[in-house]
């Protein structure tokens, strides 16, 4: 493929590492941010609610 197209190839690596960074950080934003915790809201908690 790299070498039939090989602008697409650029762009799909493009791609692929603009993917991978975004990806890698959320998940460090989640890990040190803690979006869902510490919070006294209900719904911004993951653990399930029952309403009784």
């Amino acid at each position: 493929m790299y070498d039939d197209f090989p602008e697409e190839a650029k762009g799909l690596k493009y791609f692929l590492a603009a993917v991978t960074i975004c990806l890698v950080g959320m998940v460090a934003w989640i890990l040190v941010a803690h979006p869902m915790g510490g919070d006294a809201s209900a719904t911004t908690t993951l653990a399930p609610v029952s309403h009784e």
